[in-house]
């Protein structure tokens, strides 16, 4: 399976930087992925965000 180019997924998101754009914004993505990587690990479900929204059972509302 092949994969699929940078610029092709840049612009299947709706962006279309210059072509000199295009190094500096890979970049800049595989910095915000290397950062990202620092903060995601195992961690038990008391120290998961809290969402804004609640699921309540059926009928308790």
């Amino acid at each position: 399976m092949s994969e699929i180019s940078f610029e092709a997924r840049v612009k299947a998101t709706g962006l279309r930087p210059t072509p000199s754009d295009l190094p500096n914004l890979e970049a800049l993505v595989r910095d915000l992925d290397r950062a990202a990587a620092l903060l995601r690990g195992p961690r038990s479900d008391a120290e998961e965000p809290l969402s804004t929204f609640r699921l309540w059972p059926s009928g308790a509302a």
